[in-house]
C-alpha cells in the first residue's frame, strides 16, 4: 500500500502544481542545474544512438521470462519478452508499430512511445529542449522531489520525479492515452560499468500494479539497422 499512498500525493501535488505552474516563474538555469546534477549522478554519455538493457521481467499474468529492450535514434524500439507460455515480441518503427507481425496503430503505437521514452531515462531529459521543470514538493519523509515534464509526440509527456538531494529519477508517469496513466517506480540503483542504473523497476496502471522489471545489462552496441525493428517479410 506504500505505492497507492505515494501515488495519490504525487497526483494531488501534480494537480496543484498544473493549476499553479502559470504563477510560477522558472529560470532557465534553474532547470540546466537540475539537469547537468542528473548527468553528473548517472553518467555521462554524450550522443546516444542506440540503448540497451537487459534482464528479467516478472508480469501478473503471465509470469517469469527473460527480458531485452532495444532503441536505436531516432524513433526504433523493440521490446522481447520470453514468458513461460510463449515470447511476446513488440516493434516499433517511426510511424508504424507490431504485435509479433500484426501491424498495430492508435494506443499501442502511442503506449510504445511511451515505453520507450521510459526505457532512455534519465539520458532522453539531457538531450532534448522539449524538457520543463513543473515545480517541486516536499515527501512525507522530508525528501524534495522536483517535477520534470518531457514532451513526446502529442498529446503524450512523461512525467519524471527526481530526488533533490541524489538527482536520481524516482519515478515516471505516462500520460496521453485518454485517461489511462502508466506508472514506474525505479528503486535499487547500482553501477553498470560507468553508468548509475536502477535495476528494478515497478510498474503500474491505473494504479494497479501489473509487474516488474530487474535490470541486469546495460550497453550502446552498434545500430543494428531497420531490420530488427520490423517483422521479417
Amino acid at each position: 500500500m506504500k505505492f497507492a499512498t505515494s501515488f495519490r500525493c504525487a497526483a494531488k501535488h501534480f494537480l496543484r502544481l498544473a493549476l499553479l505552474v502559470a504563477a510560477m516563474p522558472v529560470q532557465a538555469d534553474d532547470l540546466a542545474g537540475i539537469l547537468a546534477r542528473i548527468e553528473t549522478a548517472y553518467g555521462v554519455l554524450g550522443e546516444v544512438r542506440t540503448i540497451r538493457q537487459t534482464g528479467r521481467t516478472f508480469s501478473k499474468l503471465r509470469g517469469e521470462g527473460a527480458m531485452e529492450r532495444l532503441w536505436a535514434a531516432p524513433d526504433r524500439f523493440r521490446i522481447r519478452l520470453d514468458y513461460p507460455t510463449g515470447t511476446e515480441l513488440r516493434r516499433m518503427a517511426g510511424e508504424r508499430a507490431w504485435q509479433g507481425a500484426e501491424p498495430k496503430a492508435g494506443p499501442f503505437l502511442q503506449a510504445m512511445r511511451l515505453q520507450a521514452a521510459r526505457s532512455r531515462l534519465p539520458w532522453n531529459l539531457l538531450a532534448t529542449d522539449r524538457v520543463s521543470w513543473l515545480g517541486s514538493r516536499t515527501e512525507a519523509d522530508g525528501r524534495t522531489i522536483h517535477t520534470l515534464v518531457l514532451a513526446l509526440e502529442p498529446p503524450l509527456r512523461l512525467v519524471v520525479d527526481v530526488d533533490a538531494a541524489s538527482a536520481r529519477v524516482l519515478r515516471s508517469i505516462g500520460t496521453g492515452i485518454g485517461n489511462l496513466e502508466f506508472v514506474t517506480e525505479f528503486g535499487e540503483f547500482r553501477r553498470i560499468g560507468s553508468h548509475l542504473v536502477a535495476t528494478r523497476e515497478e510498474h503500474y496502471a491505473m494504479g494497479r500494479q501489473i509487474g516488474r522489471s530487474l535490470v541486469e545489462g546495460l550497453d550502446f552496441p552498434p545500430d543494428p539497422g531497420d531490420q530488427a525493428f520490423v517483422p521479417p517479410r
